[in-house]
């Protein structure tokens, strides 16, 4: 199969660049196509002139695709965009010339993608609990889980007993993480916003919180959970500090998925990053594959997704609240016999069906049949 690739590979928050590069480009090409891959970041140039807009991109994109369409044809368009990287038109200017299919996540902001999901043949969704949206708007969709990028040959093997958590400072975050801590759980944090300059920082939260209560009363619970997220995170770094470690590039990110005893995976997002909308996703990310297919224990937040992908208790744990986080982080650190079990049976798993390669082999066929 011939397959024009092109995405935003920034999309992939807390990675490298060349991430979504290698999941996307790399299986699909050592599984024998001919893969031409065209990046946003060239897309972004015109003339030697780089540009931020979407529509001289988009117009960019669709050039380079027909340029060498009429060379050799393509049998697969395959984006992974939002409209907040690219307009429809480049979509509807591609129908009826090649099979269009683009990757979404986020479902959480699912307005990013609207206006796409209309023109799009296919729209790839990696959060179950997106099912529902894509048939009640009747657009044509496909689900396909995360997976991981590899997986390490060697036996998993005893780790030195110690609890990392992998993140972005991101909505309850901090709480869950500060709950570890004040339960004398020491843990290796990294990730980007966790280190913080308190330097006025209280009293502008204060200030912002006035206003908002004074201006605009249906932001006063956002405003108020954000503020508290932040007060706790004062706290750690007041406390804590000594744990907090800078951001890991993809060779500290793997080998600290090797060797730590546990990862602790905290993968729930507010819809449209509001705390006053009661709807959270929780679904199965990238973590809870790479985790148990780089050899270490998962502990990660229940979702009915991931006890669909593994088998609980056996080939990864997980945690309901935070008290159950604390309880369960307490007993495997002291069994690590038990958790190297349960390690090595994730691991398994992952290498029969979880990795990228089984991803593309399904869509691919499913889009033969279909």
């Amino acid at each position: 199969m011939r397959i024009f690739l092109t995405l935003n590979s920034s999309a992939s928050s807390g990675f490298k660049d060349s991430t979504w590069k290698n999941i996307f480009y790399d299986n699909l090409q050592k599984m024998g196509h001919d893969v031409v891959f065209f990046s946003y970041e060239e897309a972004t140039f015109k003339d030697k002139i780089k540009t931020s807009s979407i529509s001289i991109i988009s117009e960019n994109i669709y050039d380079n695709f027909i340029k060498q369409h009429k060379e050799k044809k393509f049998d697969l368009f395959f984006s992974y965009y939002h409209s907040l990287n690219v307009n429809p038109e480049l979509f509807k200017k591609l129908k009826g010339k090649v099979l269009c299919v683009n990757y979404t996540t986020n479902f959480h902001q699912i307005n990013d993608y609207k206006d796409i999901l209309k023109e799009v043949d296919l729209s790839i969704y990696v959060s179950i609990e997106a099912k529902s949206y894509f048939e009640e708007n009747n657009i044509a969709s496909y689900y396909m889980p995360f997976a991981a990028l590899k997986s390490k040959s060697e036996n998993v093997r005893l780790k030195n007993g110690n609890l990392s958590f992998i993140g972005t400072s991101y909505g309850n975050r901090p709480y869950y993480v500060y709950r570890l801590l004040q339960n004398n759980i020491p843990m290796e944090i990294y990730g980007f916003n966790w280190n913080k300059n308190k330097k006025f920082t209280s009293l502008l939260r204060s200030v912002k919180l006035q206003k908002e209560i004074l201006l605009n009363n249906k932001n006063v619970i956002d405003t108020a959970y954000r503020n508290l997220n932040n007060l706790i995170l004062d706290e750690i770094n007041s406390k804590y500090k000594k744990y907090i470690n800078d951001p890991l590039d993809d060779y500290g990110y793997d080998q600290l998925l090797s060797n730590s005893s546990i990862i602790l995976n905290i993968p729930e997002s507010r819809y449209n990053h509001d705390y006053s909308n009661p709807k959270v996703l929780i679904g199965a990310n990238l973590r809870d594959f790479e985790v148990p297919a780089l050899g270490s224990l998962l502990l990660t937040q229940y979702n009915e997704e991931i006890s669909s992908l593994f088998d609980l208790e056996k080939e990864i744990e997980t945690y309901k609240n935070e008290w159950e986080m604390v309880d369960k982080t307490k007993f495997y650190l002291k069994k690590p016999n038990l958790s190297l079990k349960i390690a090595e049976a994730g691991q398994k798993r992952v290498n029969e069906q979880h990795l990228w390669v089984h991803r593309f082999e399904e869509l691919l066929s499913h889009l033969k049949k279909n």
